[in-house]
């Protein structure tokens, strides 16, 4: 029997890795297309990117604090 979209469920883990796949190739290949034409990229909403991913915006934004708090991190670490 084949799996319809409703029959499927993931991990919280598993649907942060999704999404941190396509913001990465969303704004990469976005990016990178912008700026090959000479211009800058466009700034997107936390509910912009949460329906582009398929996600609530509250999820991306713990992913969002998750992320920074490591950057911090490694920040203080480097002046060590």
């Amino acid at each position: 029997m084949r799996k319809t979209c409703t029959d499927w469920s993931e991990s919280p883990q598993a649907m942060d890795r999704r999404i941190d796949a396509m913001l990465r190739e969303m704004v990469v290949e976005s990016g990178l297309e912008l700026m090959e034409e000479g211009h800058d990229p466009e700034p997107m909403t936390l509910e912009e990117i949460a329906d582009f991913v398929g996600a609530s915006a509250v999820t991306l934004h713990r992913i969002e604090q998750n992320a920074l708090k490591k950057i911090r991190n490694k920040m203080l670490n480097l002046k060590s």
